[in-house]
């Protein structure tokens, strides 16, 4: 090959790499999110926690693409954030034969939704949380729903699905927001609720210095709580970001102290979606989803 022509080709390789992001196909035409691993446990139970930025982004290219995720991921409970357009969920919905959802009643924009699989949940109660503390949890009071597993082995359990400040001073807040729900958490417990899951966009990295950590006051009560993310957001790869356009490890999953026994033969994953769909942080969204998978 002449070094004019191995130029030439060198070329058209770069200007076609720069192309507009279009969602990857397989060989036979099909959309490769039918290469997603299939997180369905037999008799656990899949909790993704996964902020769909401001669904649906693209309109209806975004709706079919979640579509395809959710269901080749085939996951249990999906927690998710920013459902910006109430109607595009439901036409969502619409096609998700498998699922029902829950939405929350008290938040006018980027809202929160636990969507899960009708045949193997009863949701037994739904509120939203901190209504009197608008300002610290950014207007985005937490989505609190009691769940009963219907599987196997049944357990009932409380999920909590929250979005916290970011950005400007969203660290004070993050603290503040943060010592409002401990002190729930703990009253909670007290009270004889067990089995606590707190999930969703923390917006701060649990591995940041104690001086400028949000959560310190759940990661000194380790006898109380645990983050099922820790070991994630503490590695030194940025493989396990669930925000990878500014590495970081900000969508966590936390349980209480009578889920810990489960979380030793459970297992934590971050999807990482752009992997398998070109262009997913334009098509659809800035986060990657974060999964928690165990078995009562």
């Amino acid at each position: 090959m002449t070094l004019n022509r191995f130029f030439y080709i060198a070329i058209i390789f770069v200007l076609c790499s720069c192309a507009s992001p279009v969602e990857q196909k397989s060989i036979n035409g099909s959309s490769s999110t039918s290469l997603l691993p299939d997180l369905n446990l037999d008799n656990g139970i899949e909790v993704v926690t996964w902020n769909i930025e401001n669904f649906p982004k693209l309109g209806q290219r975004t709706i079919d693409s979640v579509f395809n995720i959710i269901t080749n991921l085939n996951a249990d409970i999906y927690c998710l954030q920013e459902i910006s357009n109430r109607n595009s969920f439901q036409d969502l919905v619409d096609e998700l034969i498998e699922y029902d959802y829950v939405i929350s009643e008290d938040t006018d924009f980027l809202n929160l939704v636990v969507l899960y699989k009708k045949n193997k949940f009863i949701v037994r109660s739904q509120s939203s949380l901190f209504t009197d503390s608008m300002y610290e949890f950014a207007y985005r009071p937490p989505l609190r729903i009691e769940m009963t597993y219907t599987g196997e082995n049944s357990i009932d359990f409380t999920l909590i699905n929250m979005h916290l400040k970011c950005c400007d001073n969203g660290y004070n807040r993050r603290i503040s927001s943060s010592e409002i729900l401990y002190n729930y958490l703990k009253s909670s417990v007290e009270s004889g609720i067990v089995n606590h899951i707190v999930v969703g966009d923390w917006n701060d990295d649990i591995s940041d210095s104690y001086s400028q950590n949000s959560f310190n006051i759940f990661l000194e009560d380790q006898n109380s709580f645990k983050y099922v993310t820790y070991e994630n957001a503490l590695s030194n790869s940025n493989i396990h970001d669930s925000y990878p356009s500014y590495p970081s490890f900000i969508d966590h999953i936390m349980i209480s102290s009578d889920l810990f026994e489960e979380d030793e033969n459970g297992d934590v994953q971050t999807i990482r979606l752009g992997d398998y769909i070109a262009g997913y942080d334009e098509i659809i969204s800035d986060h990657r989803p974060v999964v928690w998978r165990f078995t009562p």
